[in-house]
Order: C-alpha cells, then sequence, then structure tokens
C-alpha cells in the first residue's frame, strides 16, 4: 500500500494544537495571577504564532515537491527551512528550559542561532527568486541549484545538536552567557542588523521580484521588520535597560512581535501555495 505524506497532516496539526495549548494549561495559574486576561491574550496569540509557522512549513514542503528539482523547487525549500526553523524556534520556546534542563541564558543563545539560520534560509531563497527572471542566467545562478540539500543538512544537525545536546553543552554556552559580550546583548544586535538587512534587502529588490515575488513581498516585509523591531526591544529592555519593566510585560511584548510576524509568513507561503495549485 502507498502510503502519502497528506495523510499523516491532519494527525500531525492535531498534535500541533494541542501541545501548545497543554503548555499553556499547565501555565494557567500564572497566567491569571499575574497579568489576567491581557497575558491570557498574549498567550493565545503566541499559541497563533506556533501553528502560523507551523502551516508555513507544511505548505511550503509541499510547493518544494511540487516543483521537484528546479529553480522554484530550489526556492520553494529554502523558504521550507526558513518557516521549519522558526517553528523550530517556537517549539523550542514552548518545552522551556526546564524541559531540555539548562538556563533561561542558555535557550535565548540557543534560539538566536535559530533565528540566524531562518533569515540565512530566507535570504538564500530570495536571492534566487530575484535572479529567476534574469536574461543571464550563469552558471553561478546553475551552481547555486541544489545547494539547499547540504544547507539542509546543516539544519537539522543544528537542530540535533540543540535539541538533544543542549544540556550537555551548557558548560560551552555559558563562557558566553557570563561575559560582558552577553550583557552588552551581543546576540540581541546581530539578531537586529540581520533582521535588518534583510528588511532593506527585499525593500531594496521588491522591483525586480516577478510574479512570485510581488506575491510575498509586502507580508515578507512586514514579518521581517517587525522581527527587526523584535530584537531591538530585547536590546532596548534586557541588555541595554533603556526601557525597564518585568520579565513578564517584556516577554508578552515579544511574543505580539512574533505573532504579528508568523501571521505574515503565514500569509506569505498562502500565497507561494496559491501559485504553486494554479502553475
Amino acid at each position: 500500500m502507498k502510503l502519502s505524506i497528506r495523510k499523516f497532516i491532519p494527525v500531525v496539526s492535531l498534535a500541533m494544537v494541542g501541545m501548545p495549548l497543554v503548555a499553556s494549561a499547565a501555565s494557567a495559574g500564572d497566567i491569571t495571577g499575574e497579568s489576567g486576561s491581557f497575558a491570557a491574550i498574549v498567550a493565545s496569540g503566541f499559541w497563533l504564532a506556533f501553528l502560523g509557522f507551523y502551516f508555513a512549513a507544511v505548505i511550503t514542503f509541499f510547493a518544494a515537491r511540487k516543483f521537484g528539482k528546479s529553480t522554484l523547487g530550489t526556492i520553494f525549500s529554502y523558504f521550507f527551512m526558513g518557516a521549519g526553523t522558526f517553528f523550530a524556534i517556537a517549539l523550542f520556546q514552548t518545552l522551556g528550559g526546564d524541559f531540555f534542563g539548562i538556563s533561561d541564558p542558555s535557550m535565548d543563545v540557543w534560539w538566536h542561532i535559530m533565528f540566524y539560520m531562518a533569515f540565512a534560509s530566507y535570504f538564500y531563497g530570495l536571492k534566487l527568486l530575484v535572479g529567476l527572471g534574469s536574461a543571464d542566467q550563469s552558471s553561478d545562478q546553475s551552481m547555486r541549484i541544489g545547494a539547499e540539500k547540504i544547507w539542509s543538512i546543516v539544519t537539522v544537525a543544528v537542530f540535533l545538536i540543540i535539541f538533544i545536546f543542549a544540556k550537555a553543552l551548557d558548560p560551552l554556552v555559558n563562557v558566553y552567557t557570563s561575559s560582558v559580550l552577553y550583557s552588552a546583548g551581543l546576540h540581541h544586535f546581530l539578531a537586529f542588523i540581520i533582521a535588518g538587512f534583510l528588511a532593506s534587502y527585499l525593500l531594496g529588490v521588491k522591483k525586480n521580484f516577478g510574479q512570485i515575488g510581488r506575491a510575498i513581498a509586502n507580508p515578507m516585509i512586514l514579518s521581517v521588520g517587525v522581527l527587526a523591531l523584535q530584537h531591538f526591544w530585547e536590546l532596548l529592555n534586557e541588555s541595554w535597560q533603556v526601557i525597564i519593566v518585568t520579565s513578564a510585560v517584556g516577554e508578552s511584548v515579544e511574543k505580539i512581535f512574533l505573532t504579528i510576524a508568523a501571521i505574515g509568513i503565514g500569509y506569505a507561503s498562502w500565497r507561494l501555495n496559491s501559485f504553486a495549485r494554479a502553475s
């Protein structure tokens, strides 16, 4: 009997819906005790972000499969890895430091590493998308088709290291988290610069996009811009302490940014799926 991955999507989706709900229920006492209905709304927003990244990954996965070994297939593969990495970040944060047996600063470092990789995936995909309609299909363009397989291996390897060996590597991470670089917010600053660079790149090349690029340009610019603001907020609040609020409020603001970004990426993925179905 031939099995189709699509048959497993409803079951996996149900699990993805249930996981953040269970996590929210487990922390219901803190939600109602500290911040009341506002915290409950923020928690629901993070759950929405969790689902948004998941469905974005599913949509781009099937789009990549449809176009196979082609430039479009390569572009969708990079977008899938970007969305999948954001989903991994949301899953990592949902499980929390207690699950992995690591400190909050270590959690902070690990998810930022995944963030850098997500943006690298989107940058590679967008760069190929810009060159898709170029009249000069150079050998360099052709050589990049297939490079996504190498990047996917690197991405999976990093996921395995983080999700399996994070506790064992905690002493190594603590070298950074106990340094002045961590206190200064180097990891936040790098994330802010990377997100800002990608947002600027999107704005600069928007006019060079073809049909696919124009379909996703605006929601992607929104998402990337919001993620840049998220990390700028972390710099001001956590590292530089220019804005001083409680930990609950600070995390709530971060989750609001993340929710908006997930909606934008999810919408962009839906537009991509519409293009894939029409092709």
